[in-house]
């Protein structure tokens, strides 16, 4: 049923390049465009039976034309393709338009991306390994049905091997009495294998840890309604108060359009705010750019554990997976379908990847106390909300549209957490009221430690306010020293600092030198006379705790600022590098910057990074509940006065 609401929503307002057909330059690439990408790479010689789409993604025209462009107007549409065939990384580029090939070269010193079929095709290959039969023979494992072995690439080169070699390092977990594997990892038994050749290269064997019987099946466990518990009823009887027309969403003064990307999910695109009549720019593109999760076990087949989640493993799959109805979205939710090219370049749907809805707030729009009355008014927000899933981990990503200009966007991490199986059976013993020992992780059931780990979000935020030229501004509070006032010490006063270069706009966050951050138009004043502005308001956030010259913290080097802003460029979309699978970490924006390129008065990039770091607790176990964090892109002088004050009481 919902499925056919996607597809009457769809019908009814043109939703996305899917439906449209005249798309918009930035709609995703439809059902007929994928087939267009296959059959010009096909005749062309470069889609053979040993060829592979490891990925295929749109090619965004250039902004001005984009910015420019009027309905009815011609639409450039253009596929960039990766194609993997041998061991060889291929990048092509596609005119679906006028159905030809535009560029096809080979890439000497890049991985593409590592297909579904190398990561869980290698499972007999393995376990014929008369290496790995011994090894599991010594762990009292004979029965290989109830065994799942699978390779995962590594995104830093560890190891000389992936010098020349496409290598997979192997893992294998005891399935027997759960339908999961997660605890039930096999300790101690890793390998490294030749994915071109299906070579196992090496086995490594060290310690033997019985695999733990603890129980992992939480959807068996009996439900339970707590006492005094009543339904809760989310209705809208006149229908939904957005509007999609053209592909263009429009909520309480908010317009924008959306895509949903294989690789980075959903992307946000002309985001303006009506104001008095006049449609303003607030932001040009907003996505997600990449994902980092180093692991913090030092032993064997846990040091190699650092995934670039966005980067490595949306090939053929894509980033995001359905949504449950009435779990992850309300009663009145919309849902949309997605698409990406399985490894054969065929299209692929995913079914309701992305979901809309509008929710009563929480909190009042505002409110004051005043001679025995309250004055105030209830808020409301739009929420755009998909779930990215990779391997144990599901991050629900949202983006809340707030009635006063602001967005918040968050991420609430659930799933099944990564864990190590322990000879000891639980923590008893462990001193930790005294000096206690250095800890890799924490006992969240018997014989399984929850291993500690680092998650590192970064959004690439293309912000445009109020047009294309704006400014990075540092707003630093400093305390100022009063030596002749007898009423006071001491104040803080805030000092502006524009920006000249990307080195002076890396910023991190620190209590005692807090400073505000804000992308100003220092071509357009408010009635006041401030440039108009958008501030980037941090949440509770992480920095890395890895050494900077550590190989994999290079590749994941955007973890160690809060905050970045480049120039816009449009090759510059990943803050981990294009190709994050083997990387030298020669790509990214640790390295752009280094450029200090001039970012003043002109078309910028703000990257901010969503951190937090994971010690496991008991509560964490057999799944996670839903922990979020967030940031706000919020309006600073961008209003001539509060822009909520006529909302209906």
């Amino acid at each position: 049923m919902q499925r056919n609401l996607t597809r009457a929503v769809c019908a009814l307002f043109l939703v996305m390049g899917i439906c449209s057909a005249q798309p918009h330059p930035l709609d995703g690439l439809s059902t007929a465009e994928y087939w267009v990408a296959y059959d010009v790479l096909q005749q062309a010689g470069h889609a053979g039976p040993e060829g592979f789409f490891a990925s295929v993604l749109l090619r965004e025209p250039p902004k001005n034309l984009v910015l420019n462009w009027k309905e009815g107007s011609a639409t450039p549409r253009e596929a960039d393709v990766v194609m993997f065939e041998k061991g060889k990384t291929f990048e092509a580029r596609v005119d679906l338009a006028a159905r030809k090939l535009s560029s096809w070269r080979e890439l000497k010193d890049v991985q593409a991306p590592f297909l579904g079929s190398e990561i869980f095709g290698s499972d007999e290959v393995i376990k014929k390994d008369q290496r790995v039969i011994e090894a599991l023979k010594k762990r009292g494992l004979t029965d290989l049905n109830a065994v799942q072995c699978i390779v995962l690439p590594e995104s830093y080169v560890a190891v000389p091997e992936q010098n020349t070699q496409r290598i997979g390092f192997g893992s294998c977990s005891e399935q027997h009495g759960s339908y999961h594997s997660w605890g039930r990892s096999i300790e101690g038994l890793t390998l490294q294998m030749d994915m071109v050749t299906k070579t196992i290269l090496k086995v490594v064997d060290t310690e033997v840890v019985p695999v733990s019987k603890g129980g992992v099946n939480y959807e068996e466990i009996p439900e339970r309604a707590r006492p005094g518990t009543t339904p809760i009823a989310i209705s809208q009887p006149m229908g939904a108060s957005f509007q999609i027309k053209d592909g263009e969403v429009s909520w309480q003064n908010w317009h924008f359009r959306f895509r949903i990307d294989p690789r980075v999910g959903p992307v946000l695109n002309l985001v303006r705010f009506e104001d008095g009549g006049r449609m303003r720019s607030v932001m040009y593109e907003g996505s997600l750019s990449e994902l980092y999760v180093p692991y913090m076990d030092p032993t064997n087949g846990w040091n190699s554990r650092v995934f670039i989640d966005a980067g490595e493993f949306y090939s053929g799959v894509g980033l995001l997976k359905p949504l449950r109805p009435g779990l992850d979205c309300p009663a009145n939710a919309a849902y949309f379908d997605g698409l990406s090219a399985g490894e054969k370049g065929a299209p692929k749907i995913w079914p309701q990847v992305l979901c809309l809805f509008e929710r009563a707030g929480s909190d009042p729009a505002w409110r004051h106390f005043e001679e025995n009355i309250v004055h105030g008014r209830p808020s409301r927000e739009l929420v755009l909300r998909s779930a990215a899933v990779i391997g144990n981990y599901d991050y629900l990503m949202d983006w809340r549209f707030q009635q006063d200009g602001a967005i918040d966007v968050a991420v609430g991490a659930t799933g099944v957490i990564e864990t190590k199986i322990s000879a000891q059976k639980n923590a008893a013993g462990h001193p930790m009221e005294k000096s206690a020992p250095v800890d890799f992780g924490q006992f969240v059931a018997d014989n399984t430690i929850g291993v500690n780990h680092d998650h590192f979000f970064s959004f690439r935020l293309d912000l445009d306010v109020d047009g294309v030229d704006n400014s990075f501004m540092a707003d630093r509070m400093v305390q100022q020293l009063l030596p002749s006032d007898p009423m006071r010490k001491s104040i803080w006063a805030v000092k502006h600092t524009i920006a000249a270069r990307e080195q002076d706009a890396i910023m991190d966050i620190h209590l005692e030198t807090p400073s505000m951050w804000m992308f100003i138009n220092p071509n357009v004043k408010g009635p006041l006379g401030y440039p108009t502005g958008y501030e980037i308001m941090p949440g509770v956030t992480a920095k890395s705790l890895l050494s900077p010259d550590d190989l994999p913290q290079k590749l994941g080097a955007f973890s160690e600022h809060q905050f970045w802003v480049t120039p816009n460029d449009p090759t510059q979309r990943y803050a981990a590098g294009v190709y994050p699978t083997s990387s030298k970490a020669t790509d990214g924006i640790a390295v752009w910057t280094k450029a200090n390129r001039p970012i003043e008065n002109t078309d910028l990039v703000g990257w901010y990074t969503l951190g937090f770091h994971h010690m496991p607790r008991v509560e964490d176990w057999p799944v996670m509940p839903t922990m979020w964090h967030s940031f706000q892109i919020r309006p600073f002088n961008f209003f001539g006065a509060n822009p909520v004050l006529d909302l209906p009481r």
